[in-house]
């Protein structure tokens, strides 16, 4: 899997969006892709990219396997880390933030914990997790997969799926969808940013909502 999937001016388009927008957009066609509980760890951080996904296991067979998947993660791509919401053990570090800077990531998402915090915030490197705790995974638990459907929160998330997350929250747009939900979420800017002049305007609200109205329409036609 490459970054270029799904081609570097969508993705230009979507960086100027927030979490809230896109969730917008994926709301009106009636897509779940808002990703419960987990947060931004670096704030200031926003990342947006295609999945590239990892489930975690306890099972000992797994064990044997910590981050060695790292090495197939391209440039651009989120890491995507289903630990299946243990808070007790970490599956990511400082040192691997390190890593993921040096190759290009464009950010981590885990459905589960990171430790090291300070040195990952240091690099100013975008990590979305469900908090942090000081325990390591190694030799608890391994890498069972990659590349196979995941979940985060109550979202499923399939390998190229464009992950898109900020200081707001996180969503995950579908591979299939990702132009349409663009589409949509061009409108509701457009209508925000009329509402927004309507405002500083002095405008009533309900002058305001007409406004904004009109601009997401004229925009569709």
């Amino acid at each position: 899997m490459s970054a270029d999937v799904i081609g570097k001016e969508i993705l230009a388009e979507y960086e100027k969006l927030s979490s809230s927008i896109i969730s917008d957009s994926l709301d009106a066609i009636g897509i779940h892709g808002t990703i419960n509980d987990i947060v931004t760890q670096v704030p200031g951080t926003k990342m947006c990219g295609p999945a590239y996904t990892v489930q975690y296991s306890i099972s000992e067979s797994t064990l044997g396997r910590f981050a060695d998947f790292l090495d197939d993660v391209p440039e651009g791509a989120i890491c995507a880390i289903n630990n299946r919401g243990r808070t007790e053990m970490s599956v990511w570090g400082d040192t691997l933030s390190l890593y993921a800077v040096r190759h290009g990531f464009a950010g981590t998402i885990i459905d589960g914990v990171c430790r090291d915090i300070d040195g990952t915030r240091s690099l100013n490197y975008p990590m979305f997790s469900r908090g942090t705790f000081m325990r390591t995974g190694k030799n608890r638990i391994g890498v069972e997969s990659t590349q196979l459907p995941i979940t985060l929160g109550s979202v499923t998330v399939h390998p190229g799926d464009l992950i898109f997350a900020d200081d707001t929250g996180a969503v995950a747009v579908p591979k299939a969808r990702i132009q349409e939900v663009l589409e949509i979420a061009k409108g509701i800017v457009a209508r925000d940013d009329a509402c927004v002049a309507a405002i500083e305007a002095g405008k009533s609200i309900a002058d305001v909502w007409a406004a904004g109205a009109q601009a997401k329409a004229a925009l569709s036609r």
